[in-house]
């Protein structure tokens, strides 16, 4: 991966998708930006001019650009701290370098502004498993799934361990998987082992685990493959369970390739391994 952002605000626990973004960043010899997204001062007036003075109006915003100031001078000295530590170069702006390296940049304005268009210049996007503790972690992954058109990498903020050695690929033959995987071929080459899942029978008029794996193969990415039988349950379940027993550290998966909606009313794979995973999710949708 040559071309990684990690997206923050100050909700965010940073330090383990820090970590993560900066070791695949090492990896690839790639560079990682840290973008930080500070809300506008403007947002802190609901009503503006409803029941407030001019000099209201001005304290607040100046309070709140104080603020905002505060929180990015303390997400970057976290980064600078967090990126030091895995040896990559923090660069400054305009400044080049070969190797592993870092960026930071801040920018004004709300999440949808910045995170999804942001992402649609880099190979991959790492952000936090939404999570009810961190507010913006939601805005910030479904931001990244539905507007980057890129792959994203969601990690569990309790997530200790690293991802690429064993890769399992959930497989449905659908184009949203085909879409992660192709963006994935990276981590693939670098793996010592991946594995494809295929749950059941799929349509017949899409490839299947094997057309996959003769695909891998093109790349020289020698794949196990399983095709499990359907237990009747939750596939995204059954797919936790799998990767839980062949001891992966990472699942590529297609994301949403039922309509979101219609995951949010009737459930789906995406929705439940969103949720319940305790691994990091490679996803594309």
């Amino acid at each position: 991966m040559k071309s990684i952002l990690l997206p923050l605000t100050h909700t965010i626990e940073a330090a383990t998708i820090t970590r993560i973004a900066s070791e695949l960043a090492l990896q690839g010899q790639g560079s990682l930006t840290g973008l930080f997204i500070r809300p506008d001062p403007r947002m802190a007036i609901p009503f503006m001019g409803e029941g407030l003075t001019a000099e209201m109006i001005q304290h607040l915003c100046d309070t709140a650009e104080t603020e905002g100031k505060a929180n990015a001078a303390k997400a970057e000295t976290a980064f600078r701290e967090a990126v030091n530590r895995q040896g990559l170069k923090l660069l400054d702006t305009g400044e080049r370098a070969e190797g592993g390296r870092a960026r930071w940049r801040v920018v004004t304005g709300q999440i949808n502004d910045h995170a999804g268009r942001s992402a649609r210049t880099s190979d991959l996007t790492v952000c936090l498993q939404p999570d009810g503790d961190a507010p913006d972690s939601d805005d910030i992954f479904h931001d990244l799934i539905f507007r980057s058109g890129r792959s994203v990498l969601m990690v569990p903020g309790s997530y200790t361990g690293s991802v690429g050695r064993h890769v399992m690929i959930a497989w449905n033959g659908r184009a949203e998987g085909a879409r992660a995987v192709g963006g994935a071929i990276p981590l693939l080459l670098g793996a010592e082992k991946v594995t494809i899942v295929q749950i059941g029978d799929i349509d017949p008029v899409r490839p299947d685990f094997e057309d996959l794996e003769d695909y891998l193969e093109e790349y020289g990415i020698t794949a196990t493959t399983r095709n499990d039988t359907d237990k009747g349950e939750s596939i995204g379940n059954q797919l936790l369970e799998t990767a839980t027993k062949i001891d992966a550290d990472c699942i590529v998966l297609g994301a949403y390739s039922h309509s979101r909606w219609r995951e949010m009313v009737l459930g789906g794979a995406t929705r439940h391994i969103v949720s319940k995973s305790k691994l990091p999710i490679f996803m594309s949708h």
